[in-house]
């Protein structure tokens, strides 16, 4: 029985025909791009778009029709639509921060699949732009104002997005930092120059894998060494009541440096 996503889509193969391509969130994740759970759940339905054909209606399948010039270059199974056109299509299906993480990713190198990685931030907010009237439309043009290139994970761009809304400078992502004698000091998931503070989420392997948990005590030391502030958060910082003692953390070291 399969349980994945992937093998869900792997056995429906054989009941789709020439025009039909996986579309919407279903294409995402067969891109390698970040969804919430919901969307990768065994009961979750499929998507898949069909050009100049019948969409498919089976059980577990929801089908739209696509235009005919969104028919890719005949390639390797299973077809899908391409990685930029399968955002656009997913925003009446995810949230705003969802479609942020999305654009994140996008814009970033989290896929492992050269298409789904390195899109200009500028090709993004002209896809969000292209289609006004489309569901979800404004939703996406103010996702698309919110995505950055260096972002490397969605919690990064939880955490962005959580400090930036409550006022905080924009800060600059994974940017390598020197010390002032060229000592190179480490990549900060969040960098605020100026404040001479940075920002390191860690997630759980942060702690399970002793020689990660060793790095991150090597890589603190270092930017204290050298006069930054390091605040680190964990996943109960991006919910309340956490989330509002992180941001009045970060707040405080930006004081006290000044």
């Amino acid at each position: 029985m399969p349980s994945t996503l992937a093998e869900r889509c792997h056995e429906l193969l054989p009941a789709l025909r020439e025009g039909h391509l996986f579309s919407h969130v279903t294409a995402l994740a067969l891109w390698g791009l970040p969804l919430p759970a919901r969307h990768l759940a065994p009961g979750a339905p499929l998507h898949v778009g069909a050009v100049g054909r019948r969409e498919p209606r089976r059980p577990g399948v929801i089908g739209h029709r696509l235009s005919p010039h969104l028919l890719p270059a005949p390639g390797p199974a299973p077809a899908l639509v391409p990685p930029v056109l399968a955002w656009v299509q997913s925003a009446p299906l995810l949230s705003l921060d969802e479609l942020v993480v999305v654009g994140d990713a996008l814009a970033g190198r989290w896929s492992d699949r050269q298409e789904a990685r390195g899109v200009p931030v500028e090709q993004l907010r002209s896809a969000a732009e292209r289609d006004p009237r489309r569901p979800g439309a404004a939703r996406l043009r103010e996702a698309a104002d919110w995505v950055r290139a260096g972002v490397e994970s969605p919690k990064e761009t939880e955490v962005r997005l959580l400090l930036v809304r409550a006022g905080l400078p924009e800060p600059e992502l994974n940017v390598p930092t020197y010390g002032a004698q060229g000592t190179y000091l480490g990549r900060p998931d969040l960098r605020w120059a100026e404040q001479r503070v940075v920002l390191e989420y860690e997630g759980r392997h942060h702690r399970d894998d002793p020689e990660v948990f060793a790095q991150d005590i090597d890589r603190r030391e270092r930017f204290e060494d050298h006069g930054w502030s390091v605040v680190r958060a964990i996943a109960p910082h991006l919910v309340p009541p956490g989330d509002v003692e992180l941001v009045a953390r970060v707040r405080r070291r930006f004081v006290r440096l000044h």
